[in-house]
């Protein structure tokens, strides 16, 4: 194994997540065209099981794992307040820059439970 070997492995290393870079994307019309490529999913600030509306001020626009994450926390959620648990519910987003896209999404829940989740977008 020669000095560089190591590099060549970090380059061939599928298992690596990909850097997402959003600073480009400064306009509600660059994130739909990423949408529209399939780039980009809605996701539901206060999910609509839990009363929240189907309407923009209730949605992001995220890569898709970032919204699978969110849907995993939130059925976690849903079972507690499914057994009895009084909950309240809050999710807000960070931005870095001027990009249209989140950095990262803070979900609070406080009540008989309190859980703090985070999902960092990019």
């Amino acid at each position: 194994m020669g000095l560089f070997d190591i590099f060549r492995k970090k380059q061939d290393d599928s298992t690596a997540k990909p850097v997402l870079d959003y600073s480009n994307i400064e306009t509600k019309e660059k994130a739909q065209e990423l949408f529209a490529k399939g780039q980009l999913v809605k996701l539901y600030l206060m999910p609509l099981e839990f009363g929240g509306p189907d309407s923009s001020i209730n949605t992001l626009l995220v890569p898709e794992f970032a919204n699978n994450q969110k849907k995993n926390f939130d059925s976690k959620v849903y079972d507690m307040l499914k057994s009895g648990l009084q909950l309240n519910y809050s999710a807000n987003p960070e931005y870095k820059g001027s990009s249209f896209i989140p950095g990262k999404l803070i979900i609070n829940v406080k009540g008989d439970k309190t859980i703090t989740e985070v999902i960092n977008i990019w």
